[in-house]
């Protein structure tokens, strides 16, 4: 036979022999929520607060579909008196260790559909509440150490990683602080308040530790975290920002420890902090006579929001009259001006608000 003949046969026999090989398999990719995380825990009031970011993403780091539930997990573990939450294992087998036991132990205390995550949800976080109701009237508030761990599903059986694990020991605590006021100041708002009148649970006087201080924008459904913490009233608020309409309100605390526990909130108090403060008037006006007419001249303002100067005239007993306005530089020429005149200048912030008249 031929080579011319044989080639395409053996080239044939080659895809023939091709075509019924067997290739490796490969596992199907798993696409399961990525870990919740961060998990924040306190207790405000009665209640236990778990705060999560809404899951959004698989492990693999693309986003999340059929989301179809996210569990709540508790261990309740004895504690002494005075305990403190211990802090979270550092090493990796340790880790391991502890969520091992945690996921033998743990009980379900909340399972959220999708109805009940939309229930929960606050702006791009989960917001679960724990009542420790039950333990207040076994007395053992204090003397359990209450740990949580949260885990998001995809499709009912698709199940992420267990989220960090959190602890807390709750603990009585004091009644809502009183008579919250607030003053707003330029650039500022202070806020004072009274002491509980008493613990929770009937006891008196309150043991007050200290107190956190909340502020929400009044648009706004719910307080983030707190905005400070202080030993006692009052506390000034540097940041609060200017033209809003502000909420603010206080919870105290029973103990410095951290995750904190906090009592139920004072009443809560707006505040506008628009500004309606007038600038320094300016000081150190001169009028000097040459010959072209009267120059005034002033030392420059130091406010912060200073806009410009405004130049006041009178003559003789007649009003004032306004004589230029939207200035920039601390100077003015008053060309013809008459015998006798009499001038003034106020300065003007950027929100329109005027300050006394510097005469001279």
């Amino acid at each position: 036979m031929s080579s011319r003949r044989l080639a395409p046969l053996v080239l044939a026999a080659a895809l023939a022999a091709g075509c019924g090989r067997k290739m490796a398999p490969e596992a199907p990719l798993l696409v399961i929520p990525a870990r919740p995380e961060p998990l924040q825990v306190l207790q405000e009031g009665g209640d236990v607060v778990l705060r999560f970011p809404f899951p959004t993403k698989t492990v693999q780091g693309t986003p999340l579909t059929n989301l179809t539930k996210v569990t709540v997990f508790r261990e309740v573990v004895p504690a002494q008196p005075g305990a403190r939450a211990p802090e979270p294992a550092k090493e990796s087998a340790a880790l391991e260790r502890e969520e091992k036991l945690f996921r033998q132990r743990a009980g379900i205390v909340r399972e959220l559909d999708r109805a009940g995550l939309d229930e929960v949800t606050v702006g791009s976080e989960i917001v679960v509440r724990d009542s420790m109701v039950p333990l207040f009237l076994e007395k053992r508030l204090g003397r359990v150490l209450l740990r949580y761990g949260v885990a998001a599903t995809r499709d009912r059986k698709r199940v992420s990683p267990l989220s960090p694990l959190v602890s807390i020991v709750p603990r009585v605590p004091p009644t809502e602080p009183l008579a919250l006021v607030a003053t707003v100041e330029e650039g500022r708002v202070c806020l004072e308040w009274l002491e509980p009148a008493g613990m929770v649970d009937g006891t008196v006087p309150a043991a007050v530790a200290g107190y956190a201080v909340y502020r929400r924008d009044a648009a706004e459904e719910a307080y983030d975290e707190w905005l400070g913490v202080v030993a006692r009233s009052p506390y000034v608020d540097e940041s609060a920002p200017a033209g809003r309409t502000l909420v603010y309100t206080v919870r105290g605390a029973p103990t410095p420890d951290l995750p904190p526990v906090l009592g139920p909130a004072a009443d809560e108090v707006l505040v506008d902090t628009r500004d309606v403060f007038p600038p320094e008037p300016p000081d150190g006006l001169l009028v000097l006579a040459e010959s072209g007419g009267n120059r005034l001249i002033w030392n420059p303002g130091l406010a912060r929001d200073l806009a410009g100067y405004r130049v006041w005239a009178r003559d003789g007993e007649g009003a004032w009259q306004r004589l230029a306005d939207g200035l920039k530089d601390p100077a003015y020429l008053d060309t013809g001006a008459p015998r006798g005149r009499r001038y003034g200048v106020t300065a003007i912030d950027a929100s329109g608000n005027e300050s006394r008249r510097e005469e001279k």
